[in-house]
């Protein structure tokens, strides 16, 4: 299992990656879009949705909620996943903090209508 330096080596090549592995049906990819697609649909019967993402990566799915009204918050441990992500969404509230250590203080003061974790 990748740490945390593990995935900020692999944050820039992340998408297409995770691209390759969906479109040619590989493992560990295989029917990501297709599962990303039925979250968003799912959250975005609430209009401007308050969402939680949890190891939300480069931002695939929040990036896609953020730009249809919702609010995102997240948590990521890695800082160069948080760095792209945030680059999608300059107004998303994200946070490096490990889950494995529960969630980042800032986040338990918030109520959220759908949470995720990619």
């Amino acid at each position: 299992m990748l740490d945390n330096k593990g995935f900020d080596l692999w944050a820039d090549g992340y998408d297409s990656t995770v691209g390759i592995s969906d479109d040619e049906y590989t493992y560990p990819f295989a029917g990501y879009k297709d599962v990303l697609g039925r979250i968003f649909q799912v959250i975005m019967k609430k209009k401007n949705a308050v969402v939680l993402d949890i190891g939300f990566g480069t931002g695939t799915l929040t990036s896609k909620l953020y730009e249809n009204g919702c609010t995102v918050y997240g948590q990521d441990f890695s800082s160069r996943m948080i760095e792209l992500a945030a680059q999608k969404m300059p107004g998303a509230h994200l946070y490096q903090w490990d889950f494995t250590q529960g969630l980042a203080e800032q986040l338990k003061r918030q109520r959220y209508d759908s949470i995720a974790s990619e």
